[in-house]
């Protein structure tokens, strides 16, 4: 034992050197911790620059009680909701050190996450690559290497293994959003502090305050990981806030099911999966739904959930389009559940307010879900061309009449599909 201490290490009953006390030494190298800070502060300068998205107030004039304010997301600076997640994520990467100066980073994704980080990686000068499904448009990528990362298309069960695959290969890092965001995601209110959080919720509050209004009744969002809205979730019960988180979900996504139900936690939805499915929103095709490793949405922090037709989704955006909103295909499925609920809910009081989030621009879908060929062909299972028409004619109805689009849409256009 004396020769032990002299040696300046201890055994431990199980055998383990212990380091001798007093004694002491740097953990991280100098230039490490050099490249590090820097990295935080250009973070910091890119979260100066994103200023808060718009809230656009939409009329619905058969329902006078309701006041509906859609977020707008696609006006942030890599036009997507994304990029408040992928800010999050770099800077989670770094505060907890798993991005390091000459690390190359991988993400599986259906694209605006992937083009988010692209734009990212960039500004702290890290090599980047995408890990694409094999449906995603040409201009997607095209758009992702503008920003000097790389993109690859892989089938889409096959994104995650790839994904990891490549970074043990190469020694990189993958980010693994559905199960990192919710670890990434904000969710605290920072009136007190230098840097504004980077909450939507947060940023929806201080905007309606602006306008003298009290905090939105309900916030109506879809999940593909599921890190927003657990984020909103949270901060609406952090702060004791007045509002039901809704959750918008695909025809054919298990997260009805596991939010609802606390189904498919084992099992993965890939058997009941139809595409082309709704992009950037619902879960299902690559797994089960496990909390922290397949997907970040938390259960617990969804007040309302509902499953809506992806054709109705689809009509919706046209509606919407038409109509001097133009948002993305989950922006159809997110004003429908914003409908719904104005439908159902008259107060006699306050007018009732409601959020629903434009995700992206219906530009980048003007060669596919904006162009009725291919939505007949890709939705043929469905009902294609004649369903979507039933479901536009519905959600014009809803609009005028204020009655539920949902409601209208399962009894005529189920018949539609029927004939």
């Amino acid at each position: 034992m004396l020769a032990l201490i002299l040696l300046g290490l201890v055994t431990t009953a199980a055998g383990t050197l212990l380091t001798l006390s007093p004694t002491h030494q740097d953990h991280c190298k100098v230039d490490q911790v050099l490249w590090r800070q820097k990295a935080v502060l250009k973070m910091w300068d890119e979260r100066r620059l994103m200023k808060p998205t718009p809230l656009k107030f939409y009329k619905v004039p058969g329902m006078p009680h309701i006041e509906m304010f859609f977020k707008d997301e696609s006006e942030s600076r890599t036009s997507n909701l994304k990029h408040r997640m992928a800010w999050s994520l770099i800077m989670w990467g770094l505060i907890e050190g798993h991005i390091k100066q000459n690390i190359h980073l991988y993400e599986a994704s259906s694209g605006s996450t992937a083009l988010s980080l692209a734009y990212m990686a960039r500004i702290i000068g890290i090599k980047f690559t995408a890990v694409l499904p094999d449906s995603v448009p040409l201009q997607t990528i095209e758009k992702i290497r503008q920003y000097g990362a790389e993109a690859m298309k892989v089938p889409t069960a096959m994104m995650f293994d790839r994904a990891t695959e490549l970074a043990k290969k190469n020694r990189g890092f993958f980010l693994n959003q559905f199960a990192n965001a919710d670890k990434a995601e904000d969710y605290h209110a920072t009136d007190y502090l230098k840097y504004d959080s980077i909450n939507i919720m947060h940023e929806i509050v201080k905007q309606f305050k602006a306008m003298k209004k009290r905090e939105p009744h309900y916030f109506v969002h879809t999940a593909g990981t599921g890190g927003m809205i657990t984020s909103v979730g949270r901060y609406v019960l952090k702060a004791g806030l007045n509002t039901k988180v809704v959750l918008a979900d695909t025809q054919f996504s298990i997260y009805y099911d596991y939010v609802i139900n606390n189904k498919f936690t084992k099992e993965s939805g890939l058997y009941n999966w139809q595409g082309p499915g709704i992009p950037g929103a619902g879960f299902g095709n690559t797994g089960p739904a496990v909390e922290g490793v397949t997907t970040s949405l938390h259960r617990n922090v969804i007040d309302i959930a509902y499953k809506i037709p992806d054709l109705a989704s689809v009509a919706a955006m046209h509606f919407l389009k038409d109509n001097g909103i133009r948002g993305g295909v989950s922006t159809g499925l997110n004003f429908l559940a914003a409908l719904s609920i104005g439908a159902n809910n008259r107060s006699k009081g306050e007018k009732i307010r409601i959020v629903p989030i434009i995700g992206d621009k219906a530009e980048i879908y003007q060669n596919t879900y904006l162009n009725n060929k291919f939505v007949d062909a890709r939705f043929h299972t469905q009902g294609g061309q004649k369903v979507f028409d039933c479901w536009k004619r519905v959600i014009k109805a809803a609009v005028t009449s204020g009655k539920d689009p949902l409601k209208l849409g399962a009894a005529q256009c189920k018949y539609e599909a029927g004939k």
